[in-house]
Parts: structure tokens; C-alpha cells; sequence
């Protein structure tokens, strides 16, 4: 009579967030995540951006619409908005919504997670030594009562397969994804208020610390880090 071996037991795979200390209590280490009042009426949704006047209508729209518990007609707009954005951009070689406000903006191109097709996010950047740091900013703010702010589709992507590409104006180029925390995510996250200084809204109303990504192109030569 033979025996069989048991499988061997493969622990499940955890999210990033779970694997790093600092993202298991992110209140503890940053006090500023607070109630506040701001950017809960179109009155008061007013983000201070060093940009033109058809940006800054534009950014106060989609932040107005990111305060909003999330709809059927908010997807649809925000569907219509990021069409427009991803085509303009790639017809103009990022002339047109190449900038969004004092920074500059690329094209994030994923893998879907559960689907496998890619998707395509425009997003704000930092230029960091050759690498692209982007903030994963939730789609809306907790909702008291209700659904909790999630992160965008792209970064659950990038964290389940971190290899993607960007568009910058006419370049596309081959990068990969690593999650920042501590010193660097300090660092870079001061560069992101700097530049915006009502983004700090979104983490005071996220309950959470939001995820800071830095893309290294495949080709970078570390020499130059």
C-alpha cells in the first residue's frame, strides 16, 4: 500500500501594502490624515494650481467629482474625460494635456490584473534621476457611511505585474514599477504638494497613506542612479 505526499502548502501571496510595515498603520506615523471640510461643495472646490485657466477648470471639475460618492453618470464622465485625455495627448505627441499644472504629465500603460488587456492612464509625474515617479490618487474619498476611496485600477496592476510602458510625447518606453515608503515616499510626496498643494485633501480624506510609485526604464543604465 503506497502512500501519497501531501501537497506542499504555498503561502498566498500578499499585497504590497501588507508587506511593509509603515502601510499597516499609516495614521500612527502621519497624524495630518483628518476630517476636514474642504472640497465637499463645488464653493469650496477651489485647487490652488499653477496652471491656465482651462486646466484649473478642469482639475476643479475632476476634483469636485472625486469628492462625490461614486455614481453611474460619475464613471461615465470620468470614462469620457480619460478617452479625451489618452486621445488628444497621443494625437498632439503630448502637446495638448502634456502638463497638468506645474508638472508634466505621461501615459501609463498596465496590464489588467484579471483581464490581461492593457489599460491606459494618463498621470502627473516627477522627474527623479531618470526615473518617473507617479501618486496613485483614489478615484473618490471615503464616503462616511459608505465605500471607502480605492486605489486606481493602475496601481493594483502595476503591484500584481510591476513591468509596463509609458508615453511620453513622441517616446514609449519600457519601465518597471517598484512602491516607494518611508524617506524616498516622504521625499517624493513633498514634491507632489508642492505642486498641488490641495492633493494633501485627498490623503486627508483617504484614511490612508496613498501609494507613491517610482518607474524605472529597463534601459536605465544604474550607473547613472
Amino acid at each position: 500500500m503506497t502512500q501519497t505526499k501531501p501537497e506542499p502548502q504555498h503561502p498566498e501571496p500578499q499585497h504590497p501594502e501588507a508587506q511593509h510595515p509603515e502601510a499597516q498603520h499609516p495614521e500612527a506615523q502621519h497624524p495630518e490624515i483628518r476630517e476636514t471640510g474642504m472640497l465637499t461643495s463645488w464653493s469650496t472646490t477651489k485647487p490652488q494650481l499653477d496652471a491656465g485657466r482651462f486646466m484649473k477648470a478642469f482639475v476643479r471639475v475632476n476634483v469636485y467629482l472625486y469628492s462625490k460618492p461614486p455614481t453611474k453618470i460619475q464613471h461615465s464622465i470620468n470614462k469620457f474625460f480619460l478617452r479625451m485625455n489618452i486621445f488628444l495627448y497621443r494625437k498632439s505627441h503630448g502637446r495638448v494635456l502634456g502638463k497638468f499644472g506645474s508638472l508634466n504629465a505621461l501615459l501609463l500603460t498596465t496590464l489588467g490584473r484579471k483581464t490581461g488587456k492593457e489599460r491606459t492612464t494618463p498621470v502627473a509625474y516627477l522627474y527623479d534621476g531618470g526615473r518617473f515617479v507617479v501618486v496613485a490618487v483614489p478615484g473618490h474619498f471615503d464616503v462616511p457611511g459608505g465605500p471607502k476611496a480605492a486605489h486606481p485600477a493602475w496601481y493594483l496592476n502595476l503591484s500584481a505585474k510591476p513591468e509596463a510602458t509609458i508615453d511620453i510625447g513622441r517616446e514609449q518606453i519600457a519601465v518597471t514599477a517598484e512602491e516607494l515608503y518611508g524617506d524616498e515616499r516622504d521625499r517624493c510626496w513633498r514634491g507632489f504638494t508642492d505642486a498641488y498643494p490641495f492633493i494633501g485633501e485627498f490623503q486627508n480624506r483617504a484614511k490612508r497613506l496613498l501609494p507613491i510609485m517610482r518607474l524605472t526604464p529597463d534601459d536605465l543604465d544604474p550607473q547613472h542612479l
